[in-house]
């Protein structure tokens, strides 16, 4: 062989085991700093599986699993004890209303599958979690939807509340499922966006009476760490804020602008260019004309 090709071969060999090196190490930094905080309780080589496959899964998730019932539906497949069976008509009832409702907000989206993990109660759904505490969630990275079965025997008793509380959670949920088929990259919208869409697809108009909350800035609902900072406030309700934000926009532009913002922000790739461009509205008079709307 000569010379000249051993140089190369050899320049060749340290090049991509530099570049391999220095994928690894970003790697894993993504993963030290954006995945293991979560306490999914997934592992580095875990975390690395789920960006070739798109589907994360951790030990504890593969545990619940292994030890539930499985009873698919459409592209879902949900996972439960025994205990929830009786509650399996009326889930797959509001599932099938889920996935209507949000081809109406969004029009036809991939149906890629899906779990629906039915922890047995509130703890165990966020010890699992080990994040704040909450009633439910959605994983696009592990695609699962988490729900508990804390309120079966108030359900089974046709309670209207609990019914309305069951459903709005689920097609909360499962909007931002469908929500992450839609988009190619979440991250270029504001939490406030994410957050509001689901709220207005899981609610009822006629069903939801206006708190009293203070209305935090939207430039300050951006980020998922402004989200949760603004929890922090004794009368916010970025849920609620939020919510009132996309119904004023539903009801002043038709629920048509939502896909039509959404089709803008994917070409321009920023949303509030994009907000502007569809509605008319900069956010600060968002602000104003939603807060006017809803102190009516």
């Amino acid at each position: 062989m000569k010379k000249s090709t051993k140089i190369i071969l050899l320049i060749s060999t340290i090049v991509l085991s530099t570049l391999f090196l220095i994928m690894l190490g970003g790697s894993y930094i993504v993963y030290k700093v954006a995945v293991e905080p979560l306490g999914t309780d997934l592992t580095y080589v875990q975390t690395m599986k789920g960006f070739i496959t798109g589907k994360a899964e951790g030990e504890s998730v593969r545990e619940l699993k292994a030890s539930s019932m499985r009873e698919d539906h459409r592209h879902i497949s949900i996972y439960y004890e025994e205990n929830f069976s009786e509650l399996l008509p009326l889930t797959k009832e509001v599932l099938d209303m889920a996935i209507e409702r949000n081809e109406e907000l969004l029009g036809k989206t991939e149906e890629v599958p899906v779990d629906l993990l039915v922890y047995e109660n509130f703890m165990e759904m966020n010890g699992f979690q080990m994040r704040e505490v909450q009633d439910a969630y959605y994983s696009d990275f592990q695609k699962i939807i988490a729900i508990h079965n804390s309120g079966k025997e108030v359900l089974l008793a046709a309670d209207e509340l609990a019914l309305y509380s069951f459903r709005q959670i689920l097609l909360h949920e499962y909007n931002h499922y469908a929500f992450y088929r839609k988009v190619s990259n979440a991250n270029r919208y504001p939490m406030w966006f994410i957050e509001g869409l689901a709220e207005y697809a899981g609610n009822d108009p006629e069903r939801v009476y206006p708190p009293h909350f203070q209305s935090v800035p939207f430039a300050e609902l951006h980020s998922p760490g402004q989200w949760e900072a603004a929890f922090s406030a004794s009368l916010a309700s970025p849920y609620s804020q939020s919510y009132y934000a996309l119904k004023f926009l539903a009801e002043e532009f038709g629920e048509e602008v939502i896909t039509q913002l959404i089709d803008a922000v994917e070409e321009s790739r920023n949303f509030e260019e994009s907000f502007t461009a569809v509605t008319g509205l900069t956010l600060l008079e968002l602000e104003d004309d939603y807060l006017s709307s809803y102190k009516e």
